[in-house]
């Protein structure tokens, strides 16, 4: 009996949280998970990527104008076929990096 009242007190404790500081009872963000955030494009490109190495099947898609956010739709992969649509006239990557967020 005086070995079960250690246990039984040691789960109420978890069950109640013993030590837990309830300010903050939200989960942290999962980093991995996100992406940072996009900055604005300074080449035109639209690129399409593919399931596999046949090229075979579209997965997904990303398009990026001069000084915009790029727009994905789908998902990501490692094979891919990029356009490039050249550098952005007047838009100088140190003038980017310099505006407020």
């Amino acid at each position: 009996m005086r070995t079960l009242l250690p246990l039984g007190l040691a789960v109420l404790g978890f069950q109640f949280g013993c030590g837990v500081d309830d300010a903050n009872t939200e989960a942290p963000p999962d980093m991995a998970s996100q992406e940072a955030p996009l900055l604005a494009c300074l080449s035109e490109y639209f690129i399409r990527y593919y399931s596999d190495a046949t090229f075979t099947t579209l997965v997904g898609t990303e398009r990026c104008f001069c000084g915009r956010t790029p727009l994905r739709a789908g998902q990501r992969s490692p094979y891919f076929i990029e356009a490039d649509g050249g550098e952005c006239p007047g838009i100088a990557p140190e003038a980017l990096a310099n505006e407020p967020e």
